[in-house]
């Protein structure tokens, strides 16, 4: 059985926990992308109605979605990076976190009115959509070539189910939001935090091991395999 204590090398050395950690992946990847694709939604339904409602005019209603894409585009460089160092799960939820954490920040510079609180919040926020895009590829670090299309088509109808559920929980959320003190248009950000966050949890907990290092893990052995072979053929020559 696998458990978070089972090493790489145990895992190459045997295709059965190798098949057992990519169902697992699989399965914690689903779950991230129901809840990725959620907060991905309710911030980017509403972030522009919210800056235009604190700022009193439409003027500047593009700039959260260009604040979001850039976040976005800074955040995917440094999760690629942390993950090709320290593997999928430190990457993936410390992307889900910050965008979590972020959304909390955009919350609260609704309650404060403070707009320049907003925009950097809403540059962070896109750490979590940097997250959510990536997370899908992890389903495919140990799939076969057979399998890897139907791991990107299973993650990306999880974030479709996230992506349908948050919008329509907007109205819901904007009525909890009020109901406590909150701009109503801040809801969607409270759901978005919850969401970022317990997807970052997920792959922060479950995740493990970490099926990137695995998966370098098995490339090196096949590596070193395939320079044993042409070796051992010479010398028996």
């Amino acid at each position: 059985m696998l458990d978070h204590k089972t090493t790489s090398e145990e895992i190459v050395a045997s295709p059965e926990k190798l098949h057992q950690l990519y169902r697992r992946t699989l399965v914690i990847v689903v779950l991230s992308q129901v809840f990725g694709g959620a907060g991905l939604a309710a911030g980017i339904t509403v972030g522009a109605l919210l800056a235009q409602d604190m700022l009193g005019t439409d003027a500047y209603s593009g700039v959260p979605v260009a604040l979001l894409t850039l976040g976005s585009a800074g955040a995917a460089y440094l999760i690629g990076r942390i993950s090709q160092r320290h593997g999928r799960r430190i990457g993936l939820a410390g992307g889900f976190l910050t965008g979590g954490i972020s959304a909390l920040g955009v919350v609260l510079a609704a309650v404060t009115n403070n707009v320049w609180l907003l925009f950097i919040s809403l540059l962070f926020y896109g750490a979590g959509t940097a997250s959510n895009l990536q997370a899908r590829y992890a389903g495919t670090d140990l799939a076969t070539a057979k399998q890897r299309g139907k791991a990107i088509s299973i993650a990306l109808v999880s974030t479709t189910i996230g992506a349908v559920a948050g919008p329509n929980l907007v109205g819901v959320m904007g009525e909890v939001a009020a109901s406590i003190g909150v701009p109503s248009l801040a809801g969607p950000f409270i759901l978005g935090a919850a969401a970022f966050i317990l997807a970052g949890l997920i792959l922060l907990i479950f995740m493990r091991p970490d099926p990137l290092l695995v998966s370098k893990a098995l490339e090196n052995e096949n590596l070193k395999d395939s320079e044993i072979s042409p070796k051992s053929y010479s010398e028996k020559e």
